[in-house]
């Protein structure tokens, strides 16, 4: 039987010849990274042997000497700090970027370079004054640019802080990686049903498993200020933990949404003892405003966001109707469906409802890096092996990266290991 013929076309070769190309890069890729996964102490102690930097800089420039970032000022800007990565769970769970996340294991280190707007974010964090409905800060900024970095870095001071943190990883998922994920909508007796409203108890069990690991101290602390009937059998009394309500969510997936609800309204409550601070973290927040969900039902009826009960929990907690807190979320165009992405400002991305929904809110721009940035994260980059070519930190190879990657930690770095 002969050999099946390769197909030109017009625009290209056909999907099969494009997909071989993507395998073959992926395989590269994987290989590469599964070098660094064996890589020695001998082959770290090589990479300080290797062409010098051009300038006078010392060795261990990129590293911050303060991993708290309590105590992080101006000075540390630019360089990294680690995380323990026994503390990574707790710390970060969910949420972080996802070229970080493939980067703990080969680099056997979890870094997040101490950047101005999370800086910003943490220096008006310690003047804000918690008596009045917690401020909104919302980061934005190129795609690429280290929107989802710079929330973590903010994520990690609450947390050394002793704050509450309430976690939306992603607020477009919800809309789109979900596509088999809804029920209709049904409370029992005395819990208010909403109608024409759709459960996603898969996503919901996910999300109070995250929250229950960050916050388990907190849970059985604080206390519900009314009963919730879940079911005949089952039913949480007034005074019980919270830790309950998080526990009947996951035992029962069913009621997981509603759980979420109760969990959100009772921390409302809860913020106006002044016992613990709260934190509301939301990536792609302007994904809680997008028009349809990618779920369609039998007979072709596409799922609108606003009637996901998930969707009306989180955008009730978003209203700002509790104090001892603050909000800090990113509006961003990468995960988003059927919204502009020729712009990457607020006003573009959420739209006039969104906009006027969060309004009023503190702006907060996340440039790519700058000269003293990006000199460090090469410097870090060739120091963990990741950038292997010699050539490309001379002199001519680092205004080469520059040029080609436009000074976006998200394109240095995919590109400096192909390099």
């Amino acid at each position: 039987m002969a050999a099946p013929m390769r197909v030109f076309s017009r625009k290209g070769i056909t999907w099969h010849c494009r997909r071989a190309a993507h395998q073959q890069s992926k395989a590269k890729y994987v290989a590469h990274t599964q070098r660094y996964c064996t890589s020695t102490s001998e082959t770290e102690s090589k990479s300080t042997d290797s062409v010098a930097t051009p300038g006078t800089f010392k060795q261990d420039f990129f590293r911050a000497t303060e991993n708290d970032p309590t105590n992080q000022t101006l000075k540390h800007e630019g360089q990294f700090y680690s995380i323990p990565l026994e503390q990574v769970k707790s710390i970060l769970p969910v949420g972080t970027s996802t070229k970080w996340q493939r980067l703990i294991q080969p680099f056997q280190e979890a870094s997040i370079m101490v950047r101005r707007p999370a800086l910003e974010v943490i220096n008006y964090l310690k003047q804000a004054d918690y008596t009045n409905p917690p401020v909104k800060y919302a980061l934005y900024g190129k795609k690429g640019s280290g929107k989802t970095m710079s929330l973590s870095h903010i994520i990690h001071y609450c947390h050394s802080q002793g704050w509450l943190i309430v976690h939306l990883p992603d607020a477009s998922q919800m809309n789109y990686k979900f596509k088999f994920d809804y029920i209709d909508n049904y409370s029992y007796k005395d819990s208010t049903p909403y109608e024409c409203m759709y459960d996603q108890p898969v996503y919901a069990a996910e999300w109070l498993a995250h929250f229950k690991q960050r916050n388990h101290k907190f849970l059985s602390e604080i206390t519900t200020t009314e009963a919730y009937i879940w079911s005949k059998r089952e039913t949480t009394e007034k005074g019980e933990p919270l830790l309950d309500v998080v526990n009947q969510g996951l035992k029962r997936p069913k009621n997981s949404c509603d759980a979420i609800g109760v969990i959100l309204k009772e921390l409302e409550h809860h913020s106006m003892s002044g016992k613990n601070r709260i934190l509301f973290a939301v990536k792609t927040v302007n994904g809680l405003f997008a028009p349809l969900t990618n779920i369609r039902k039998p007979g072709g009826y596409v799922i609108p966001v606003a009637e996901l009960t998930l969707n009306m929990h989180f955008k009730n907690f978003l209203r700002g109707n509790w104090t001892n807190g603050a909000m800090v979320m990113t509006v961003d165009s990468q995960n988003t469906r059927n919204q502009p992405n020729h712009d990457f400002k607020p006003l573009h991305l959420l739209q006039k409802e969104g906009f006027e929904f969060l309004d009023p809110f503190v702006p907060i721009f996340v440039d790519n890096y700058n000269e003293k940035e990006m000199e460090s994260c090469i410097e870090f980059y060739r120091h963990k092996r990741w950038i292997e070519n010699d050539t490309v930190v001379t002199e001519d190879g680092r205004k080469q990266l520059k040029f080609l990657t436009e000074n976006s930690p998200g394109l240095l770095t995919m590109m400096s290991p192909t390099m």
